[in-house]
């Protein structure tokens, strides 16, 4: 996921760069430049990185799932075999259980 989204940063910050620039050489620079570049570069950004966008979007429900389906391993065990476990630790640690 990182790589997708330093990727997708990076594109969106070079557009921005670029909006700048080009604006640059028809305003003088103001508050309303930056904003007006923002806007624009917004959806630039839209327009021409849906593919990457998609590549992000991806990798997060990637990593989501991931990390959904690691915390309900433990979720799928029975009631009998999490007490046998626990007794286990119990009895490893010297208590009685």
């Amino acid at each position: 996921m990182h790589q997708a989204l330093i990727k997708y940063t990076v594109m969106r910050l070079a557009i921005f760069v670029v909006v700048l620039i080009v604006l640059d050489l028809f305003m003088d620079p103001s508050v309303v430049w930056i904003a007006l570049a923002a806007g624009i570069s917004l959806a630039l950004s839209y327009l021409l990185l849906s593919r990457p966008r998609e590549q992000l979007t991806e990798a997060i429900v990637e990593r989501t799932q991931r990390r959904l389906d690691t915390k309900h391993e433990g979720l799928d065990r029975s009631d009998a075999e999490i007490e046998d476990e626990a007794d286990e630790a119990a009895r490893a640690r010297g208590e009685q259980p």
